[in-house]
């Protein structure tokens, strides 16, 4: 074999390890390594001429999507604040790039592992954090993240991929038992993240799961809430209480940003007024609480996305989430398998990311779409199963 082949195929799968075991840890390295994996990718394709070989799930949505942000962009209020935003659409790579380089089912599930294990090593940092502030809200985990909000969102990612392969495995989760453990480790730090939407967002990918496997257990839910509620410790219990508090602060400023974003929405509607707009306008429009001028996100991926690109990018954008989940329940196979563990766990772990999605918006942040991403090819990748790459 070519030996520039071999090279490249080792900087693809050192690349893929990389990006598993950096996620939780830094975004440079992660970006690195995805970056050289990439880049060796293609160089590969042009060496092989094999780009018609490639498989290209999603792309029609993926690709009316990055026309949507365009169009945004190019029509922007400050196309000068707004086109710098588009260099995230780089990120969408990294779902075509696992999808094409993760060869098999063996190196798939080794980079799950990996993900999974990277996520449990990650919360120590956490734990050790607690031990020298004590559990309280005010010292609330970030892990080796920057910010709690983002931190929470990469274990929300893990945890549901995890219970996907914990519930859908059925006889080959004998070898991998501890797997239970790393629920039990990210679950605990997840709850002294504070982080509600991230708890909405497994709660979720929970009934997702729970739903595919036994309906039934469904009513088992409610008891098993009640249970966590009573074991919480008084900041959690608080914090868990105030979900249901109407006044809260933290609710009250999302529904004055999610006012706002529809006013401005409705002076943009077909193509948004462009990423990072608020900037430029939150001025021009009425603001009694003040939130629109201190926070500008807006708290909800889909009010965001719809004031920054329009009604196109919305609707695009929720046509790859339409396309995805249709895409792998044709192809979900009854019982327990490799395939069905990992196609379940990457299923409700978007679900949730979607949900948590509602009260913030994590898909601008970049730590946790790209993991998203990397979440959302693995059910693609590593299988000689073809699936429909017309959409």
């Amino acid at each position: 074999m070519d030996r520039r082949l071999v090279f490249l195929d080792r900087v693809i799968s050192f690349s893929l390890m990389g990006f598993a075991l950096f996620s939780f840890f830094s975004i440079s390295l992660t970006q690195i390594s995805c970056g050289l994996g990439g880049l060796a990718w293609m160089t590969k394709c042009h060496l092989t001429g094999t780009w018609r070989n490639q498989r290209l799930p999603l792309k029609i949505p993926f690709l009316l999507f990055i026309l949507a942000c365009l169009v945004a962009v190019a029509g922007a209020v400050d196309v000068e604040g707004s086109y710098k935003s588009l260099k995230r659409l780089l990120e969408i790579l990294i779902f075509f790039w696992a999808v094409n380089c993760i060869e098999n089912e063996d190196q798939r599930d080794r980079l799950i592992l990996l993900f999974i294990g990277s996520a449990t090593l990650s919360t120590l940092t956490g734990f050790y954090a607690v031990l020298q502030t004590g559990i309280t809200i005010q010292a609330r985990v970030e892990g080796t993240m920057s910010v709690y909000m983002t931190y929470a969102g990469l274990l929300m990612l893990a945890l549901l991929v995890t219970l996907g392969n914990l519930i859908f495995s059925g006889k080959d989760i004998k070898a991998n038992k501890w797997l239970l453990g790393a629920v039990v480790f990210m679950a605990f730090c997840l709850m002294l993240t504070y982080t509600r939407q991230a708890w909405l967002g497994l709660m979720a990918g929970i009934v997702f799961l729970i739903w595919f496997r036994k309906k039934i257990l469904l009513c088992l839910l409610p008891v098993l809430m009640i249970v966590l509620f009573v074991i919480s410790p008084v900041h959690v219990k608080q914090r868990m209480t105030s979900i249901f508090d109407f006044s809260d602060k933290n609710l009250v400023a999302r529904l004055a940003l999610w006012q706002g974003g529809w006013l401005v929405f409705k002076d943009h509607p077909l193509t948004g007024c462009g990423f990072k707009c608020i900037d430029a306008v939150n001025h021009l429009y009425p603001d009694p609480t003040g939130w629109i001028k201190k926070l500008r996100g807006l708290h909800n991926n889909f009010i965001q996305l719809a004031v920054d690109t329009g009604i196109f990018g919305l609707g695009s954008w929720i046509s790859i989430w339409v396309f995805y989940f249709m895409t792998l329940f044709k192809r979900r196979e009854p019982g327990y398998s490799r395939q069905n563990a990992c196609l379940m766990g990457s299923s409700a772990a978007v679900f949730g990311f979607l949900a948590a999605g509602l009260f913030e918006t994590n898909f601008y942040d970049a730590e946790v779409s790209m993991a998203l991403y990397f979440v959302m090819a693995l059910p693609f990748a590593g299988s000689q199963t073809s699936y429909d790459v017309r959409t």
